[in-house]
């Protein structure tokens, strides 16, 4: 074979060695197209899936009555920890007036009465997952709670009136947590609340026709 014959191939060969990388270029860019394309093809024909066609099966909660521990729902959250905030502000006076002879049997009653709700209020509040908040409530002004101006206003009313305005006190407080009672044996859910509520509202209703007229 002659020298230039030789050289022809060499150049051919290297010709096609060069021209490789090109054609894999090529084929890549075919085949990532096709695969495009395919795969818009298929979203199509989902999207354009007859409305009669069923689409994917609901998953479906297994049947039976699952375990339930202690589920408040909102009503039941805030008439607990509001609750224990007004129960509390008034423990103060109680011991404020266990003194004055009039007030002798509700200061006594009222105390140990509020001091028992608390335990189940709070019991309640944990079995249903809930989280105490003493200052949640503490100090607002809000119905049937107790504020320091108040207690100030008891100790510091004239001897012949502080009967009268601790009863005034006392009653606005025992006015409050009876609707607030109320309202959490319509609109809560909870048993334990319910039943916490309904106590509350049966001691608290008969402390309140119980004050004396002073």
């Amino acid at each position: 074979m002659s020298a230039s014959v030789v050289d022809d191939v060499d150049d051919a060969e290297a010709g096609v060695a060069e021209d490789e990388p090109g054609r894999r270029d090529v084929w890549r860019r075919v085949i990532a197209v096709a695969v495009v394309l395919v795969a818009a093809f298929a979203v199509v024909v989902l999207w354009a899936r007859p409305a009669h066609e069923p689409g994917a099966p609901a998953l479906v909660p297994p049947t039976g009555d699952p375990d339930v521990v202690g589920v408040l729902n909102p009503t039941d959250l805030a008439f607990l920890q509001l609750m224990i905030s007004l129960d509390n502000s008034a423990l103060p006076l109680f011991e404020l007036i266990k003194d004055q002879p009039a007030l002798q049997p509700a200061a006594a009653s009222g105390s140990d009465g509020h001091k028992a709700e608390l335990v189940a209020l709070r019991a309640a509040l944990v079995a249903g997952g809930g989280i105490e908040n003493p200052t949640e409530h503490a100090g607002h002004d809000l119905p049937g709670m107790v504020l320091d101006a108040d207690l100030a206003a008891v100790r510091d009313a004239p001897a012949d009136q502080r009967a009268a305005k601790a009863v005034a006190v006392l009653r606005e407080h025992l006015t409050g947590t009876v609707a607030l009672a109320t309202s959490e044996g319509r609109a809560g859910s909870d048993p334990a609340t319910k039943t916490a509520a309904a106590q509350v509202l049966d001691a608290h209703t008969k402390l309140l026709a119980a004050l004396p007229a002073v």
